[in-house]
């Protein structure tokens, strides 16, 4: 397994880190997990514990200038759902997470962070489709009327502050 000169090996390694956190960003059941805490309230740190086994994962593999095999790895993002997420996946998605893991790291290693620029750019465009789909929903909900036929506010009323506020 080739060794990346030492100058880019940093460069080399944050540019992994931020592949492995897109990954599992796009990864559904990964998603849905910590959207829904089913991992208990600290969910959120159990994802980014995972970013961390799996880099260390693949430290180890390079430290022992192993290539790094996809079905380990899988072996490893079973336990991590099962164990800290409750989840038992049936779909076989962590063998296709595994791979890209796998995939990324090699390029990473390499020098080439053109797939980690790739899913930066997908991720940011998927948030702020998000962002926008979600302010769409808010603003539809305020606009709808209520059961007396008002239209609801997402504000409290407070009519007498907004006027003093409106006077010139």
């Amino acid at each position: 397994m080739p060794t990346p000169p030492a100058s880019n090996s940093k460069l080399n390694k944050d540019a992994f880190i931020e592949g492995v956190d897109h990954i599992l960003a796009k990864w559904t059941a990964l998603a849905l997990a910590v959207e829904n805490e089913w991992g208990g309230g600290d969910t959120e740190d159990k994802r980014e514990n995972m970013v961390d086994e799996i880099v260390e994962f693949f430290n180890n593999a390079a430290a022992k200038r192993q290539r790094p095999e996809p079905t380990d790895l899988e072996a490893i993002l079973l336990d991590i759902m099962t164990e800290d997420f409750n989840i038992s996946l049936e779909d076989g998605s962590e063998k296709e997470v595994a791979a890209r893991l796998t995939a990324i790291f090699i390029e990473c290693i390499n020098g080439n962070h053109s797939t980690v620029n790739k899913l930066a750019e997908e991720r940011e465009a998927r948030e702020a489709r998000d962002a926008n789909a979600s302010a769409a929903k808010r603003s539809q909900a305020a606009a709808r009327p209520d059961a007396d036929g008002s239209e609801s506010s997402s504000e409290d009323d407070d009519s007498d502050s907004d006027d003093a506020m409106d006077e010139d």
